[in-house]
């Protein structure tokens, strides 16, 4: 999956992108305005092509505004709701991985995404990065514990198309990263999502217990 535009993972080109912009807002948009929202660059006069194909196909709606026309994705076309499923991609893979997290007979401290994928920032080919605290009183090696960390991870590849890692650490280690100052730390305060059990605020603060 491309995290960073998860509709161009199954509707490629720019045609997957502009639909992408287009379905996370009830905005009325410029031609301009939505090639600026992409998260790579596309040329306007490209975004302008597209934009006029999709209201050929009465998929975008178009409506004049001076000089300018105003771009709207049609919720009433009988694919406007695979569309927004489509550019809910990413929601959709974390609710997967939240709801089966939250079934584990020996639940996690905590499970975050973090790294490329957090930021919104992740193509194909980036890693999904997840990282488990687990609690003091289960041990690394426990059987149980083990297959459902390596069960999560095989699913969470299966659902987006990425290779799934994982780090774990136990709740202990977190606290003597958060005490060392490690850089870890500071990078999982400012992109760490959490996914289930102690959200990062909760959990990195430095009196967290």
């Amino acid at each position: 999956m491309r995290f960073s535009e998860p509709m161009s993972s199954v509707v490629p080109g720019l045609h997957g992108r502009v639909l992408g912009v287009l379905a996370r807002t009830d905005r009325a948009l410029t031609g301009r305005s939505v090639a600026s929202l992409l998260h790579s660059p596309a040329s306007p006069s490209g975004v302008q092509k597209v934009l006029d194909d999709l209201v050929s196909n009465g998929v975008v709606i178009a409506e004049p505004a001076g000089r300018a026309r105003l771009y709207t994705l049609n919720r009433d076309h009988v694919a406007a709701a695979a569309i927004d499923q489509l550019a809910r991609l990413r929601d959709v893979l974390l609710e997967r991985i939240k709801a089966e997290a939250e079934s584990w007979t020996i639940p996690a401290t905590a499970i975050w995404l973090f790294g490329s994928t957090a930021r919104g920032q992740g193509d194909a080919d980036s890693d999904l990065d997840l990282l488990i605290v687990r609690p003091d009183d289960v041990d690394d090696s426990e059987p149980g514990w083990l297959e459902q960390v390596e069960t999560l991870s095989a699913h969470a590849s299966l659902w987006s198309g990425n290779s799934c890692e994982v780090v774990e650490y136990s709740a202990a280690e977190i606290r003597d990263l958060i005490s060392q100052g490690e850089r870890i730390v500071t990078e999982l305060r400012r992109d760490a999502l959490p996914i289930a059990g102690r959200t990062p605020q909760q959990t990195l603060n430095r009196q967290a217990g």
